[in-house]
């Protein structure tokens, strides 16, 4: 795997103008990975772009060992993104999780007294079949935390998983919606007691602590996908990667450039780009600006969209932060994708 890793990253390499600024490895399990082959994946990056801002690599806190933390910070990682999920180690059991919650907390102690200055921890909520004290718990033991990331996500029920047939055939209960914002009232309101900036709907972080990586993402900047199940984005075609790792090999092995390497392309429109700018940009506390939008795209939102724009401005939903800029309220953040879907350009 990681000869075909540094042959991708070669390829791309030698297109490169200008700087990368963000390089995030995430996806599967890369902090299994050995840390002599992730430090010789930045060697090969940094033969052609050295000046990143951030490199962040996600780990569960089972594979976080003091030993592993070093040569992390010796490969050149800035950021750590430790998956938590919950602390309730029957929860965790539920979820098929390998860490109880006494180790995700000696995990992120351990990253600080590593010298991890920028540490991220998620939280999963939305969990069936528990009290919002439960959830209160949960928060509270984080935020005590040496962290200065919290992402927070809404458990997602997909329907071909065990557990998406449980709650078809009636066999596991879902949480209700009322609980839902009550455990995300309560999160916004104990990170900014704790000193944390909500900048994105699921994201917050201390003064210096946001990830720039997901900000770019979220910005529409390009990246690169690299790896097997990796996607990409070109500033026009979003890519992906086969997901199978000896069918990547392989296709790594046949290939004489990256742009031989068989990817599933999708190719965006004026229209897509559009509609995904104001996904993106509603899910954030930037927001969202009307006239650039149309100076792009050439299609005016507010006109497009006179009546569901106004009632948004009415409701409170949506709010001028500064003239011309705007963005949904803290309070409605939790319904950002059905707000955002009122206003996408539609034929």
């Amino acid at each position: 795997m990681e000869a075909a890793l540094l042959q991708e990253i070669q390829w791309r390499g030698k297109e490169l103008e200008g700087e990368i600024s963000t390089i995030y490895f995430g996806g599967g399990t890369p902090s299994l990975f050995p840390e002599d082959s992730l430090g010789r994946l930045m060697k090969a990056v940094s033969v052609f772009s050295s000046n990143w801002r951030e490199v962040t690599l996600e780990a569960n806190p089972e594979d976080i060992t003091l030993k592993k933390l070093e040569g992390w910070l010796e490969s050149g990682i800035t950021r750590l993104s430790i998956g938590v999920q919950t602390f309730d180690n029957a929860k965790l059991k539920w979820m098929n999780r390998a860490h109880t919650g006494a180790e995700a907390e000696q995990a992120i102690h351990l990253a600080a007294q590593a010298g991890f200055k920028h540490i991220t921890a998620d939280l999963i909520y939305g969990l069936p079949e528990r009290g919002l004290d439960d959830w209160k718990a949960d928060v509270d033991r984080l935020l005590s935390l040496p962290i200065d990331h919290l992402s927070a996500y809404i458990l997602t029920i997909e329907p071909r998983t065990v557990l998406g047939h449980q709650v078809q055939r009636g066999k596991q209960a879902v949480s209700t919606d009322e609980s839902i914002a009550l455990e995300y009232a309560f999160l916004c309101e104990q990170t900014q007691r704790a000193g944390f900036e909500h900048y994105e709907v699921s994201n917050f972080a201390r003064p210096g602590g946001h990830a720039l990586h997901n900000q770019h993402y979220w910005s529409g900047v390009p990246y690169w996908g690299i790896g097997p199940g990796a996607h990409g984005f070109d500033g026009v075609n979003r890519y992906a990667h086969v997901s199978n790792n000896q069918r990547y090999i392989r296709n790594v092995q046949q290939a004489s450039s990256w742009i031989d390497l068989p990817v599933e392309v999708d190719s965006l429109t004026q229209q897509d780009r559009f509609n995904e700018g104001i996904l993106t940009g509603l899910r954030t506390a930037t927001g969202i600006n009307p006239s650039a939008l149309k100076k792009a795209s050439g299609h005016d939102l507010i006109q497009a969209e006179a009546e569901a724009w106004g009632s948004g401005i009415s409701s409170g939903e949506l709010v001028e932060i500064h003239p011309g800029q705007f963005r949904i309220s803290e309070k409605s953040w939790l319904l950002a994708d059905a707000i955002s879907a009122r206003f996408f350009w539609v034929n």
